[in-house]
């Protein structure tokens, strides 16, 4: 079944992301800074659910591209999303904000990428097993596009959130009066 190679291909970027990483991760996230979000496509959606997660953490974040963002500045961290590394808007966001002094922190697929060497510190969500699969009868079926690198990089964050919410003893209860109500 289809969704069961999409389960184990998410799984396996879980695994190969490396635990130590994850730590430092983290530590971003623990400072009382500013936070920008920067993905295009459905990297960009995957920003926007941590977006939202940091903010029902009560942190101060803002989406690239919205009207209400304002500008970068020294101190600021910009968390870049983008499977191949080399997403021309997502690039121009962190040489912009690595200008005005901010932190660029990214999640990417390309350890080889321009994003990577931009990046302050940067996560590798690589959901490939490193094996070739051996031909079979049957056409296999292939994950359209980054199918695989978005849902595990979603994961990856809802960890960092999840991780965040017991440093930081947070309870879910006041996540939810976060919550929009209107």
């Amino acid at each position: 079944m289809i969704a069961k190679h999409l389960v184990r291909q998410i799984e396996c970027g879980l695994r190969n992301a490396d635990e130590e990483d994850f730590r430092k991760f983290v530590k971003y996230f623990l400072q009382n800074r500013r936070i920008f979000i920067s993905g295009a496509g459905r990297s960009g959606l995957v920003g926007k659910f941590f977006a939202m997660r940091l903010m029902h953490l009560g942190n101060r974040v803002f989406v690239l591209g919205e009207t209400n963002t304002p500008s970068i500045r020294k101190g600021d961290i910009l968390v870049c999303i983008s499977a191949s590394g080399t997403t021309s808007s997502v690039l121009n966001a962190a040489r912009t904000a690595k200008r005005h002094g901010a932190s660029i922190v990214s999640v990417t697929a390309n350890p080889g990428g321009p994003l990577k060497e931009i990046s302050e510190f940067a996560v590798i969500m690589d959901s490939r097993n490193g094996k070739k699969r051996k031909k079979k009868k049957k056409k296999d079926r292939k994950i359209p596009l980054g199918t695989s690198f978005e849902l595990s990089t979603l994961m990856y964050l809802e960890a960092v959130i999840a991780e965040i919410m017991h440093i930081c003893c947070i309870k879910e209860e006041t996540m939810k009066e976060r919550h929009v109500n209107i």
